[in-house]
């Protein structure tokens, strides 16, 4: 396209140019969490941290070489999010890592344990992301770089974190799609 914009962003095609230099994209859940993050990361980097965009829908940070992004809650949220992200890091000609953070219940593991995910299940606990595009479904495979997860895992142990590799569950649905009892329906029960 020649003019392009990315109207949840609040950025255009043309804005491209000064994300060239992005080596990884840290996107998470909430705006004030992607702050602080994106403000810790300044600190610890020593560089500036700058709001880009309108943050009328999502934060977003540009920390030296780090685009950190909120993508705010659930699919339909990210998605679009993930659309206008990868165009404008595609625009850019950035070749970046991206790395998604944020909270999550676990199945057997103790809490506070850092999961460095190797596969996303979706609510079947199917390993691929389901879409409908023009009434036909598309699954598209969730596997993530192992080896980016080993490296990762050695630093967590290095740093005294508790950490495992396993698999997270994506959900279309915070409270029956993740089986929780305080919802306002709730036809099943904790066994």
């Amino acid at each position: 396209m020649e003019e392009d914009y990315l109207y949840h962003l609040g950025l255009t095609k043309g804005d491209a140019s000064s994300f060239s230099d992005i080596k990884y994209l840290v996107i998470g859940g909430t705006n004030d969490r992607m702050t602080k993050f994106a403000e810790q990361m300044g600190v610890e980097l020593d560089v500036r941290c700058q709001s880009v965009g309108l943050h009328k829908r999502y934060v977003i940070y540009k920390v030296g070489p780090v685009l950190v992004c909120s993508h705010g809650m659930g699919g339909p949220s990210i998605s679009i999010l993930l659309h206008e992200i990868g165009k404008l890091l595609k625009y850019s000609g950035a070749d970046c890592v991206w790395i998604r953070i944020g909270t999550c219940g676990g199945v057997g593991v103790e809490g506070g344990t850092v999961v460095l995910t190797e596969q996303s299940l979706n609510g079947a606990l199917e390993p691929y992301h389901e879409t409908i595009v023009l009434g036909e479904r598309i699954r598209r495979p969730t596997q993530f770089k192992p080896e980016m997860n080993q490296d990762i895992l050695e630093v967590c142990n290095e740093l005294g974190f508790k950490a495992v590799i396993g698999k997270t569950m994506c959900c279309d649905d915070f409270y029956e799609g993740q089986a929780r009892l305080d919802g306002a329906i709730c036809g099943y029960t904790e066994a």
